[in-house]
């Protein structure tokens, strides 16, 4: 299992924070992960985004030079166009891969790299169950929202996800409320993807401190203590 799915596997499980004085609560899992694409790489830039991000997406090929130290897991958004490609991305530390349908199955086909297919929203229920049948790790489900997320967009989006048991992430323009962060959750989401080209560094750490600071999906509300009606006869 590749290190993007083992992580995004702890997100689905979403364990409760441990409890007691020698509880280690630096394992408790953020509420959904955050991964930042990128087109213009700098190792400076990469350097900072590896502090406030899960994950990098390179929208183009990578400088080796630029991936070779770093940590956190990322994938190659070129296609691969054979097993030495695959093999080659494997070598510089790649960990997942974000292709299309014009993907050729027997080369993205690796036990030791996530494969991620790109999927619009507008999908209809028959393609959808065609394609949670591919042999891929996960989906990235396109959105080109910028403004506040509506119902309507939030079924398309529980659409696909849950339609599915593979991991959805969601391409976004804008940061969510902490409301709309808790109403993807619900529906199945498990990551968001910014443009780091786009996004300020301020705000991914905002966004990053937000996801992090989400409740456990196992924790529960207290419950008002209901009043009882002036017509009840008590016993």
């Amino acid at each position: 299992m590749s290190k993007i799915s083992d992580f995004l596997d702890k997100i689905h499980t979403a364990a409760p924070t441990p409890l007691g004085f020698g509880a280690d609560r630096s394992e408790k899992s953020p509420g959904l992960g955050l991964f930042a694409s990128i087109s213009k790489p700098t190792k400076q830039k990469l350097s900072t985004l590896s502090n406030n991000v899960d994950g990098i997406l390179f929208v183009e090929s990578p400088d080796p030079a630029n991936v070779k130290d770093l940590d956190t897991p990322w994938m190659s958004g070129v296609l691969p166009d054979s097993d030495d490609h695959v093999s080659s991305l494997i070598e510089l530390g790649c960990d997942g891969i974000h292709c299309d349908l014009n993907a050729a199955v027997s080369i993205i086909t690796n036990d030791d790299i996530s494969v991620f297919l790109s999927v619009p929203l507008n999908y209809d229920w028959n393609q959808l169950m065609v394609i949670n049948t591919l042999p891929v790790d996960g989906y990235i489900i396109n959105s080109e929202n910028k403004q506040a997320l509506s119902l309507k967009q939030l079924s398309e989006i529980g659409s696909i996800t849950r339609s599915t048991d593979k991991y959805c992430l969601l391409t976004i323009n804008e940061s969510p409320s902490g409301n709309e962060l808790e109403a993807l959750r619900k529906i199945g989401l498990m990551g968001l993807i910014i443009n780091s080209d786009e996004f300020a560094t301020a705000d991914i750490k905002k966004l990053k401190t937000s996801l992090a600071g989400m409740p456990s999906p196992n924790h529960k509300k207290k419950q008002r203590n209901q009043v009882k009606s002036v017509f009840e006869i008590e016993d």
